[in-house]
């Protein structure tokens, strides 16, 4: 007999796979229908996407939160849901890759450049363009729809509520962020704010939350949910934004030549002396940055202290996140799991 003190194991990849053969069959659905042949160049250019790289988060921690009520495996109902929400990404990076006139992602061209790449011509970029936003939009569409696929009931009617808000805080944050690329005064609780709400909320709470609610989760765990996801989604991001500007990094600095206001470099403007804040500032935003000038800036980034700043931020929250998942009402079976997130949002774990 197994030992029953033995925390029990939940698979990730298998939970990973699940989802994406759900997610394939959803897919191929669609291919199939009334709309057959019409769509098709939107449709491989979103299996591609799909199967190019990203760590499928959203729908995991759905599961785990569906997981942590009672610890029932996750089932075709679960799964219908956490394909929407990475069903619901595509959509956002299909779009963030447009807005922000990005031609890679995950080493592969992004949606708007392979659909140019496709149809060859003198409106090319137009045609990518314009076709990347109505494939975003198609996302979107066939995201409600697989939500709105699970059995009525109250579960399913509060994840589907928490499903609504989540689509309306992506679209806040991603416009505050947007709205920030103008503005050098943004401060830090700017940058915050957007990080809850583009990454905190839309990667970790809420499909942590709508799991949860699927599976019938009182207040009290969804105020746990939160507790824990807080800190860790703001501590991935200010990492990812650090890993961007760090000296020798082997990143393109997009950060810096988007002249995207993250934590790290909102605090290197202000900690900076005038002079070489305002050199900063030159860099920050050109995308045509050659590879000194962007060593330049990382070095500028590095010799104002904020990247230590942010290494002590990111450190308080993790201790936050591990407080409120000791604290945390989670079936025994996700605290493994949840625990391998904190420790993969140090940087000392990258």
């Amino acid at each position: 007999m197994p030992n029953v003190a033995e925390p029990i194991v939940v698979d990730l990849v298998r939970m990973r796979d699940a989802v994406d053969n759900t997610l394939g069959a959803f897919i191929a659905a669609k291919r199939a229908s009334a709309c057959a042949g019409m769509l098709d160049d939107l449709v491989d250019v979103l299996t591609d996407f799909l199967a190019s790289g990203g760590r499928r988060a959203r729908p995991l921690f759905c599961c785990l939160g569906w997981r942590a009520v009672d610890g029932l495996p996750h089932n075709p109902d679960v799964l219908r849901v956490a394909a929407s929400l990475e069903l619901l990404h595509t959509y956002a990076m299909v779009h963030d890759d447009v807005i922000d006139r990005s031609d890679v992602r995950h080493g592969q061209p992004t949606a708007h450049r392979a659909l140019a790449l496709r149809h060859p011509g003198p409106r090319a970029d137009w045609l990518g363009s314009s076709g990347a936003l109505l494939l975003g939009s198609l996302c979107a569409a066939w995201a409600s729809e697989l939500v709105n696929s699970v059995p009525q009931g109250a579960p399913a009617l509060a994840a589907r509520a928490l499903f609504d808000e989540l689509c309306t805080e992506l679209i806040a944050g991603e416009y505050q962020d947007v709205r920030g690329f103008q503005d050098y005064a943004v401060d830090v609780e700017h940058a915050l704010n957007v990080v809850r709400h583009k990454t905190t909320k839309y990667s970790v709470e809420r499909p942590l939350q709508i799991g949860a609610a699927l599976a019938g989760a009182g207040p009290d765990l969804l105020d746990a949910c939160t507790a824990y996801a807080r800190p860790v989604g703001e501590a991935f991001q200010m990492w990812d934004d650090l890993d961007d500007v760090t000296v020798g990094s082997s990143n393109i600095g997009e950060d810096i030549r988007t002249g995207k206001h993250t934590v790290v470099l909102i605090l290197a403007r202000q900690m900076l002396a005038p002079t070489p804040a305002q050199r900063l500032r030159t860099l920050m935003g050109n995308p045509d940055l050659d590879t000194d000038e962007l060593e330049e800036a990382r070095a500028l980034v590095e010799a104002s202290g904020a990247p230590a700043v942010v290494r002590q931020m990111i450190d308080e929250r993790l201790v936050q996140a591990q407080d409120a998942l000791v604290d945390a009402p989670f079936h025994i079976s996700v605290r493994r799991p949840l625990q391998l997130m904190i420790d993969m949002a140090h940087p000392g774990h990258r």
